[in-house]
């Protein structure tokens, strides 16, 4: 098996979604903590100005994306696959991400925006072209948990014939794609928070996704990911 490593830091749910399927697959993995806002001067050299977490390198070889990520990691260790229903996984994934991340962040952010420092807001301002407006935040709170309250009520209720996970017996990628939204709200808000606590049967499937784990993790420096990737050649 190649060393896989991961450039992220802890509180990223994209890197929490790639985490959890190392979790999935049992692998071991170094760990290049990167810093959540700008500059990243160890990171540009790798990704080519690419800022967005996580990253995952093998050699010389780096992959963007966590769609992509998922790809290269079932392709490194296909036993037990991540997407064992292609075709109605993929777009259950696609439907979990697109429809949950969003409101998923802004009612994370909401409870936690009085303590995000000046530094974060700027950042996300200045990369998504949009005011970081904690006030906005709050105020756009019960839309949003409106739209969580639909989504996470459909997860809940695919849950009711006892299966485990959201396709059966195995966690795949539309668990992946599902918690991590569920996992920043859990994060910021709370275990139960609303509208969390009203769907039993989907904190008990956070419970399970929680107990997979991230495999076998090691911290690694920046640095010597730059020396790996310099010595290595690309595949």
């Amino acid at each position: 098996m190649v060393d896989i490593i991961l450039h992220h830091y802890e509180t990223s749910p994209y890197a929490e979604k790639i985490r959890v399927a190392f979790g999935i697959k049992g692998l071991a993995w170094s760990s290049v903590e990167i810093p959540r806002i700008m500059p990243k001067p160890d990171l540009m050299p790798l990704t080519g100005g690419y800022r967005k977490t996580p990253v995952l390198q093998i050699g010389a070889d780096i992959f963007c994306d966590t769609q992509r990520i998922l790809r290269e990691i079932d392709a490194l260790d296909p036993e037990p696959p991540l997407n064992p229903h292609p075709g109605v996984g993929d777009a259950l994934a696609w439907w979990a991400e697109k429809a949950m991340f969003t409101p998923s962040v802004i009612v994370g952010f909401a409870h936690i925006a009085d303590q995000l420092p000046e530094d974060f807001k700027q950042d996300r301002a200045k990369f998504s072209g949009r005011n970081f407006d904690p006030a906005a935040m709050k105020a756009a709170l019960p839309y949003q948990l409106d739209q969580l309250r639909a989504h996470f009520g459909w997860l809940d209720r695919a849950l009711a014939d006892g299966r485990k996970f959201l396709l059966g017996e195995q966690a795949g990628t539309p668990d992946l794609a599902a918690y991590h939204c569920v996992w920043f709200v859990q994060r910021n808000a709370g275990k139960s928070a609303a509208p969390l606590g009203e769907f039993s049967r989907l904190l008990a499937w956070a419970e399970r996704m929680a107990a997979i784990g991230h495999g076998r993790r090691s911290e690694l420096s920046s640095r010597r990911a730059l020396e790996i990737a310099k010595a290595a050649t690309p595949a």
